[in-house]
């Protein structure tokens, strides 16, 4: 007796890869369902594709009511599908239980993992790449405070890498490579909307422009110069700038 009980111990397993027992809770089902989902598996093992309400009963330690329920769920939650075949000879009708939809669900989570995984290493690699820049045009590596406010203007201020070196070059330009300046510069950009570089360039070129014009005004007659060009409401960061 004992030896055919070791025998049926052995005679055969149920497949079940170990990244669904790995990844089961995170797609949203519940150790119920997964232990349902197990069992239909071990029905398919022994060739019964379809198992009734009652055969899954005989073998869980829920009633068929609750099983209904959890059957219902994993369908209508595209964990399983039921697909229906028709012998081609006798027109017989037989359905079975489909687990692809609970393996595409599994991969889609595998795959957002890795893409997560992957944008929070380019992320490093931007932030590396960002630190690099400026310590290129600084000549000298960032204190710890120079850091900090490089990852505050990126993660608190949500300014983007493009316009944190598109505000560097300004300051480069202008001969005034401090960060209280080059805060100022990103200060005044969001403040006037300003998003990206290209929106940086234009602004500062409109400010140059006015600048220069003010400039004119100033040094020659309002006769000779004409009609005053319209100010440009724009924060002079150019000499208002100071050294942290």
């Amino acid at each position: 007796m004992s030896e055919l009980l070791y025998k049926s111990l052995e005679a055969g397993t149920t497949a079940l890869p170990n990244i669904v027992l790995q990844n089961y809770v995170s797609i949203g089902l519940t150790d119920k369902e997964m232990m349902l989902v197990i069992h239909l598996l071990s029905f398919k093992a022994e060739g019964n594709l379809f198992p009734t309400i009652h055969e899954l009963e005989g073998r869980m330690s829920v009633d068929s009511q609750t099983i209904i329920q959890i059957m219902q769920r994993l369908v209508q939650h595209n964990y399983l599908s039921i697909e229906e075949d028709v012998d081609p000879k006798t027109g017989v009708r037989s359905e079975w239980y489909c687990f692809v939809p609970l393996h595409k669900k599994i991969v889609a989570f595998l795959e957002d993992a890795i893409q997560q995984v992957q944008q929070a290493e380019s992320d490093g690699e931007i932030r590396k790449s960002l630190y690099t820049v400026f310590e290129e045009e600084f000549g000298r590596p960032l204190s710890p405070i120079e850091c900090e406010n490089l990852a505050m203007w990126l993660d608190q201020d949500g300014y983007s890498e493009e316009l944190v070196i598109a505000a560097l070059r300004e300051a480069v330009m202008s001969g005034k490579l401090f960060f209280r300046y080059i805060d100022r510069i990103l200060f005044e950009w969001h403040r006037n909307n300003v998003r990206t570089p290209h929106e940086a360039r234009e602004y500062s070129m409109k400010f140059r422009r006015y600048q220069k014009n003010n400039f004119y005004q100033q040094q020659m007659p309002k006769a000779a110069t004409g009609d005053v060009p319209p100010e440009f409401p724009f924060y002079n960061w150019l000499e208002e700038g100071s050294e942290s």
